[in-house]
């Protein structure tokens, strides 16, 4: 067997002589965990069961780079979104939502692009790549890409809402996620660090419904265009973004998200602050779906307790409105903490609550679409207000 290894380096070494200078690696993360969640059904019963992502959703990459000399070098990412609990690859089986990517029927649904990079002159990407708001909001939450109490999920308002800026369409299209996480057909570039400070720009266009190709007559539909600014001093990070996000149809308008971040590294504490505003105008619309805005603000912390222990926790409130009408409005608040214990480099056992406390017509969420039923709050008996949401779960995070 050892002589069949050694062989097969061997022959493995000569056929990779002409391309030395690249390399190819396979990463991921597999998350799972059991999990509850209250208020998912309209009699207040709960969701429970084995569920994916928690701390951070499942994945599986493929990485790669070419040396081309003088400084220059050709790159690409290939990332899915893996269903831990049932193995089903979580883009690939759901329908095409007519949307920026990340709940599309793209098997590649996290990031799928090429690349061109230089030290000097930083690097270009073509293809589905993150935006610099979405990259942001993760960098500068304690609990990061948290599916459980993180602040993408506690940002975000149930679906079942339909107070958006157009008819049926549900708020969760307008708040601080707005579907631009990414940005499919983009162009991005990102610059090299220069005294500490970073500056990125995103422009993808939007995709038809039926198939993967850009709208006919209408390039600009859902067209993503995203600007972010950097800068790390020392234990200072700081960051700025806006992202602009075009209506489906021609002439519909467009949301607007802005954002500040910013945590300082103190050894024993990190603390954490992120706002985020977003507005919506719609040209020509009525007065019940004009002017329809989302302001978030979330502080929090993260803190090593041993070598092998930490805490981190946010808190993070929602102000929804509408200029011209009280019974768009609301304000939601939500608390996310995390807990883990680390067995090794890559692998770690945790235990994340979330608390929401839902108010008026607006409603935020404890958990997110990863979770496999309902988990949406609902909408308490003879009241127009959602019911408050708790969430907790036990899991087990292993990165390769």
């Amino acid at each position: 067997m050892k002589k069949s290894l050694f062989a097969l380096a061997a022959v493995g070494a000569f056929a990779g002589a002409a391309q030395a200078q690249s390399s190819v690696s396979v990463y991921g993360i597999m998350d799972a965990g059991y999990a509850t969640v209250s208020n998912t059904t309209a009699a207040g019963g709960s969701t429970t069961g084995l569920q994916t992502g928690g701390m951070a959703a499942s994945r599986l990459g493929f990485r790669g780079t070419e040396d081309l000399g003088g400084g220059l070098r050709a790159g690409f990412v290939l990332e899915s979104e893996i269903n831990t609990a049932n193995g089903s690859a979580t883009g690939l089986g759901a329908s095409n939502t007519n949307t920026q990517a990340y709940t599309t029927s793209q098997f590649m649904n996290r990031q799928s692009f090429v690349s061109l990079s230089d030290a000097k002159f930083g690097e270009i990407r073509l293809g589905l790549s993150n935006t610099a708001t979405y990259d942001y909001q993760i960098m500068f939450d304690p609990l990061k890409a948290a599916n459980l109490g993180g602040y993408l999920n506690t940002s975000t308002q149930a679906s079942s809402q339909t107070n958006g800026p157009s008819s049926g369409t549900a708020a969760s299209q307008y708040n601080q996620q707005n579907n631009g996480n990414r940005g499919n057909n983009a162009i991005s570039y990102i610059s090299p660090r220069i005294m500490g400070a970073q500056f990125r720009f995103l422009t993808g266009e939007g995709q038809a419904t039926a198939g993967m190709n850009l709208y006919a007559g209408n390039v600009a539909a859902l067209r993503v265009t995203d600007f972010g600014l950097s800068y790390n001093f020392k234990n200072l990070d700081a960051a700025a973004s806006y992202r602009l996000v075009n209506a489906a149809t021609s002439g519909a308008g467009a949301t607007s998200t802005m954002g500040a971040y910013a945590s300082y590294n103190f050894g024993i504490v990190k603390p954490y602050a992120l706002y985020n505003t977003t507005a919506n105008k719609v040209p020509g619309a009525t007065t019940a779906a004009k002017g329809y805005s989302v302001i978030s603000k979330m502080v929090g912390f993260e803190a090593p307790i041993t070598p092998t222990i930490s805490v981190a926790a946010q808190y993070t409130m929602n102000v929804n409105g509408n200029v011209q009408t009280a019974a768009l409005s609301g304000q939601t608040s939500a608390v996310g903490a995390l807990a883990k214990y680390s067995l090794s480099k890559r692998t770690s056992l945790y235990a994340i609550g979330s608390w929401s406390q839902n108010g008026g017509a607006g409603a935020v969420l404890t958990s997110s679409s990863k979770f496999t039923g309902a988990t949406a709050p609902v909408v308490g008996s003879g009241s127009t207000s959602y019911q408050d949401q708790q969430g907790y779960m036990l899991g087990i995070n292993h990165t390769f």
